[in-house]
């Protein structure tokens, strides 16, 4: 089967594989689609949790070619994958802590295990319900493929509490911060504020809901929420009540500690590209909940949810759509914020650089 390799920094090759085949428990699915996610282009500029041989890609969706034994699945299923396969016999799995597990990298696909980047991927631990989940007919496989990243965004809203009536700021407008975006103002918050550098992004968080989007690099974000909320305590600052940082940015997050109020929330999915220098008086002094968020636990039935009913429509996310040899290509379009939102490699198609279509 044909699968794109990591080798080094900035080097893929596509290469031919030896097709996987499915143990008693186990599947393989055929992959439809794959999107490109921020840590996949991590590994991709910087090498970042890649090793060489490694095939990448964790966010995909398919139709099941082989399932042994597993009951609840069968051929022919469409279906998407939790790719941070839980071990289930830590201390963290126990207490139902999935996206906790302490087994490491090695148990996940597209980092450990082969990725989604390829015509097919096996899945050694087939549970329905937790690592492999059906999707209905109303979901297409480009939605199908966004279930992993809209998890990482419906789990840090939740991690981040009650949002109705509050105001709201999301820094980062990537794909998790679309789906914090979408799934916030789900919640009806009285003012929902997102702040991105990339005019496209800002557009799609408009589209999906925010009231207020910023440019941080033309205008202060604390001004802005400031003008909405009036000054913080003793006259500093603003006053969100709630900050969901999907940014990853030191001064992003700097912004967003000085925009939220005393006795506020921040919520943490980002990760970081570089160290923060954070003096821990701020905190104390206005009392803050820091939670942080990461992965998903039990969200991927939700966004499947959501997706059905119509609240979340995968359309507005997915910008770029390219078949597995354009894999340069697709992975320079992801890295350029400007012009992309979700980018998608199709195994059995070469769409080109045409918008892709609901």
């Amino acid at each position: 089967m044909r699968a794109v390799q990591y080798n080094a920094p900035e080097s893929l090759s596509l290469v031919e594989l030896d097709e996987p085949h499915a143990g008693d428990g186990q599947v393989v699915v055929e992959v439809a689609t794959c999107g490109i996610c921020g840590s996949d282009l991590h590994s991709y500029s910087h090498g970042i949790a890649a090793v060489p041989g490694q095939v990448l890609g964790h966010e995909f969706s398919g139709r099941v070619v082989e399932a042994p034994g597993v009951d609840g699945i069968a051929e022919g299923d469409r279906v998407t994958v939790r790719p941070l396969l839980p071990c289930g016999e830590c201390d963290r799995c126990r207490e139902g802590q999935l996206q906790l597990c302490e087994s490491g990298h090695e148990t996940n696909i597209g980092y450990g295990l082969r990725g989604g980047f390829a015509e097919r991927v096996l899945v050694p631990s087939a549970i329905p319900g937790v690592t492999v989940f059906r999707l209905p007919d109303a979901i297409p496989d480009r939605g199908g493929a966004l279930v992993e990243p809209l998890a990482v965004g419906l789990r840090v809203v939740r991690r981040a509490g009650e949002l109705a009536g509050t105001v709201t700021l999301v820094l980062g407008a990537g794909m998790i911060g679309l789906g914090a975006i979408r799934f916030a103002k789900l919640q009806g918050p009285q003012t929902l504020i997102v702040a991105d550098p990339s005019p496209v992004r800002r557009a799609a968080a408009e589209a999906l809901g925010a009231d207020i989007t910023i440019d941080p690099l033309a205008t202060k974000i604390t001004d802005v929420v400031r003008e909405v909320t009036g000054p913080g305590g003793y006259g500093l600052g603003a006053r969100a009540d709630v900050v969901i940082d999907c940014a990853g940015s030191p001064e992003a997050f700097a912004e967003g500690l000085k925009s939220v109020r005393h006795g506020g929330t921040m919520a943490l999915t980002a990760m970081y590209n570089r160290k923060i220098e954070v003096n821990p008086s701020r905190i104390v002094e206005k009392e803050l909940t820091i939670n942080g968020s990461f992965a998903y636990n039990d969200e991927f039935p939700m966004v499947i949810d959501a997706i059905e009913r119509g609240d979340v429509d995968p359309a507005l996310f997915v910008s770029h759509e390219y078949g597995l040899d354009e894999y340069e290509q697709a992975f320079r379009t992801q890295l350029d914020r400007d012009v992309s939102l979700k980018v998608l490699v199709t195994p059995y198609a070469n769409r080109g650089n045409a918008p892709a279509q609901p």
